[in-house]
């Protein structure tokens, strides 16, 4: 299902994932000084298809704060030692649509795992659309549409914890996360 970027091939391939699709989507390319975790996210066939980094919030620093009220938000101020900013999430051309579920699952698993109970993040529209309407993720919008960085952007919370409390009300997550498990010998075709 999803592998912790430890090497350098795998950084390779998580790199040529994103930037990809970032520079397709018109993003500019930005990469982190600290970072908790960066997954690789395999199909079915253990291909790398998409890719997710985690990375430090805090309500303290300048950040996402300056481009939308997240500090404020009564979910971040009820438990800040617990949110964790989502970037880098990506899918390769390729493999759209049909992985969407998996680089999902791997977001939630993610957070259950290390204790994350709220991501902050900056969601491409169409994503923002398809993640609430199409996969009923908990999330609440902080703010209105705004370009950042080459692109419109809208900035967002997803519920991660009061999403993998309720995984029985998410039919798509129990299928996905019960037939995913983590790549014994991934295949690389990037």
């Amino acid at each position: 299902m999803y592998k912790l970027v430890e090497t350098i091939e795998e950084e390779l391939i998580f790199n040529g994932i994103w930037t990809e699709a970032w520079a397709e989507q018109g993003f500019e390319l930005e990469f982190a000084e600290e970072v908790l975790g960066r997954c690789l996210i395999y199909d079915e066939a253990n291909v790398p298809v998409a890719t997710v980094e985690m990375k430090p919030y805090s309500r303290d620093m300048d950040g996402l704060n300056k481009l939308a009220p997240f500090k404020d938000h009564p979910a971040i101020q009820a438990d800040p030692n617990h949110i964790v900013e989502v970037d880098k999430v990506a899918l390769h051309k390729d493999h759209r649509g049909k992985n969407l579920d998996r680089l999902l699952a791997t977001i939630v698993m993610f957070a259950e795992e290390h204790q994350i109970r709220n991501y902050v993040t900056l969601l491409e529209p169409v994503l923002f659309r398809a993640l609430k309407i199409s996969f009923h993720v908990p999330m609440s919008k902080v703010g209105e549409r705004i370009f950042y960085k080459g692109a419109d952007v809208i900035p967002a919370i997803i519920h991660a914890a009061e999403f993998y409390e309720n995984k029985e009300r998410y039919d798509w997550f129990m299928k996905t996360a019960h037939k995913q498990q983590q790549p014994a010998s991934p295949t690389y075709i990037y």
